[in-house]
């Protein structure tokens, strides 16, 4: 018995310092304490259901730092070149503190405004795409995302200031911000997400690196946010849960066990 609880002891140490290890390099690579963050809403799925691949409520994504908006590939820049794609759609999706909401929010960088000539923003690294236009403060882009929506972000209300225009994916789901004509309104700054504010460095904790799907629904779980949880995402922890248990507690034979009790 004593044999049994030391076995399962070791078990839970060495569990411990796999999780310890994990999180220190974690922290050296994206130079950020906690070097992750567990995803509270639907902002970032393409709908209401789990799908692998893409940001789901209750995914831990890591979140490396940035010094300059230069580090940060926006969907402007990663469209024009082709690449990266990350979770479903060009360009890097950023953490940032949202002064209007008063928390962190995760959502995808679609352009930088670095600068305006009159009331026209300039966008850093436009090249005048085709499916981008710029018609005052408007700026237009055709085709955007997974729905392949026309989205159109107006910037009347930030003529002046420099920062990120960003926009949950999941945005484009809902279309939070109504439709105009054959475009959809969906940005950030359009809404009551971070409306009349662009996302200046300051406020970016860092992009999305790289992610862990699920494990944090379990988090999710202990402080009540089970609102945005996909079904999928609620029964594959279920699974988890009672495989990590079993791993720890039901003893595995071992080949020398069973020579010896056959001898």
């Amino acid at each position: 018995m004593i044999l049994k609880y030391k076995k399962e002891t070791i078990s839970i140490i060495t569990m411990l310092a796999v999780l310890a290890i994990v999180f220190s390099s974690l922290f050296i690579y994206t130079g950020n304490w906690p070097p992750a963050v567990i995803v509270e809403s639907s902002s970032m799925q393409h709908g209401n259901n789990f799908v692998f691949g893409v940001i789901n409520t209750g995914d831990i994504v890591a979140v490396k730092k940035v010094s300059s908006f230069t580090d940060v590939q926006t969907y402007l820049l990663a469209r024009e070149r082709g690449f990266p794609s990350n979770y479903g759609e060009f360009g890097n999706v950023i953490v940032y503190k949202n002064y209007v909401l008063r928390e962190l929010v995760i959502h995808r960088a679609i352009f930088y405004v670095e600068g305006w000539s009159g009331t026209t923003p300039i966008l850093y690294g436009n090249n005048n795409p085709s499916w981008l236009s710029i018609q005052g403060s408007n700026v237009y882009i055709t085709d955007v995302g997974y729905t392949h929506q026309n989205l159109e972000v107006k910037l009347q209300n930030v003529i002046g200031q420099e920062g990120f225009v960003t926009m949950g994916d999941n945005n484009f789901a809902n279309r939070i911000g109504g439709v105009d004509g054959n475009y959809t309104i969906a940005a950030d700054q359009d809404t009551g997400i971070d409306y009349g504010s662009l996302v200046n460095t300051t406020q970016v904790v860092g992009y999305a690196v790289g992610y862990l799907p699920v494990f944090g629904v379990l988090k999710l779980w202990v402080t009540g946010q089970t609102e945005y949880i996909p079904q999928a995402s609620n029964e594959i922890m279920v699974i988890l849960i009672i495989v990590i248990i079993a791993l720890i507690f039901v003893p595995i034979p071992s080949f020398r066990s069973k020579k010896n009790s056959d001898k």
